[in-house]
């Protein structure tokens, strides 16, 4: 494991900024440190051969949270599902229970099963159905009462971006705060 940066003087030297400024820097410099780790996992993604359509490196973001408490924060991960927007291409189909369902386009909703992988399981039909049905190309479509799912090796990218950018991420941190020091103290 990485040797830890000590951060006690990137605090001090946070809390010598004026009082006004402490929301706007605490965001820039959150915000410039995730983006350092954002940018190592979807280079992680991509040599790992995770980019087939593009949708998994399209949506690793960063969305940063409101707290009452002042704590800046930033979440990385993958934009998924309802969270794609409104401009995200969407079409209607017909789901396992009959109901009609929408589905996003370039949706990587797969994501968590790529971080993290997949224990070996069964796939049974949904709840009233008798038979699975799947098509594997050139094969014809074929039939089962349940599947024996091998499982899926964890290939993450996330936990590693961290791990990698630790230090760079807080490198970033502190020059922005330092660069925000300075402006404070010219004006």
């Amino acid at each position: 494991m990485a040797e830890r940066i000590d951060t006690s003087g990137l605090t001090a030297a946070f809390k010598e900024l004026r009082e006004d400024l402490h929301k706007r820097t605490a965001r820039r410099m959150v915000g410039a440190g995730a983006k350092v780790v954002r940018e190592e996992a979807k280079r992680i993604a991509a040599a790992a051969g995770l980019r087939r359509t593009g949708a998994l490196l399209n949506n690793i973001v960063m969305k940063r949270e409101r707290t009452p408490e002042g704590i800046e924060q930033y979440n990385l991960g993958v934009r998924h599902g309802r969270a794609l927007g409104k401009k995200a291409e969407k079409k209607l189909v017909v789901g396992a229970n009959g109901r009609i369902q929408t589905r996003y386009v370039n949706d990587p909703w797969y994501w968590v099963i790529l971080e993290v992988g997949a224990k070996p399981h069964v796939i049974a039909p949904a709840k009233g159905g008798k038979l699975l049905v799947w098509t594997q190309v050139p094969r014809p479509t074929q039939f089962a009462r349940k599947v024996n799912h091998p499982g899926t090796q964890a290939t993450p990218f996330l936990a590693p971006a961290l791990e990698n950018k630790r230090d760079a991420a807080l490198e970033v941190m502190a020059q922005r705060l330092e660069a925000a020091i300075k402006k404070a103290n010219k004006a």
